[in-house]
């Protein structure tokens, strides 16, 4: 395997990095091993080297995705982002409705304890409410999603309420038409279930 040193002494550098990805990722670097000299302390960038010396299909997708769940959990925490007390976040304490769970109370999955299942879409997606109290990382800020394809990035933006194991092999899918109608199927059994769930609640 052929080695590839990569400089980034400043912001222009990592700009051009960035720009070249679409090209590195590719099948011409696929028996390339890049090797960074990282001279401005950004942690996006040893991600990225790393997700790119994984030439392995399925375990690049995996890579990306927990880094991504962990860098965005990194940047929040300890923080109470969603300001939950007694259960209802900040807009549901505002609103008074009787709400619990924030927008997790539309998930099939929602627990008291916190969600049992890794979700990046649902990390990525933040209510007003929270984007003005906290500097929280957005798509844009996960330059390791660029590695994606664009159905994968796709994909990333709208696969909510489903487990992580369900998420991954929607992003293994060679195409978008097969993976849009496994979320849409997983969409309607949710909320079958959670309309199901709430019948009883209110019986109860």
């Amino acid at each position: 395997m052929r080695s590839k040193t990569i400089l980034i002494n400043n912001n222009n550098d990592y700009i051009k990095f960035l720009k070249k990805i679409n090209i590195y990722k590719s099948i011409l670097y696929c028996n390339t091993l890049f090797v960074v000299k990282n001279n401005i302390n950004n942690q996006m960038i040893d991600y990225i080297i790393d997700t790119l010396n994984i030439k392995n299909r399925k375990k690049r997708i995996d890579y990306i995705y927990d880094s991504s769940c962990k860098l965005i959990d990194d940047n929040t925490k300890n923080a109470n982002i969603c300001g939950f007390k007694n259960g209802q976040c900040y807009v549901q304490q505002k609103l008074k409705n009787g709400y619990c769970n924030g927008c997790c109370r539309l998930c099939l999955y929602q627990s008291n304890n916190g969600c049992p299942t890794r979700n990046l879409s649902c990390k990525l997606f933040n209510c007003t409410e929270v984007k003005s109290r906290y500097n929280i990382l957005k798509y844009g800020d996960l330059k390791i999603l660029k590695i994606l394809s664009l159905k994968n990035r796709i994909i990333i933006k709208s696969d909510y309420f489903s487990r992580r194991e369900d998420v991954l092999k929607d992003l293994y899918a060679y195409t978008l038409t097969y993976s849009t109608l496994r979320i849409l199927y997983r969409l309607i059994i949710n909320y079958i279930k959670l309309s199901k769930n709430n019948k009883k609640e209110i019986k109860k």
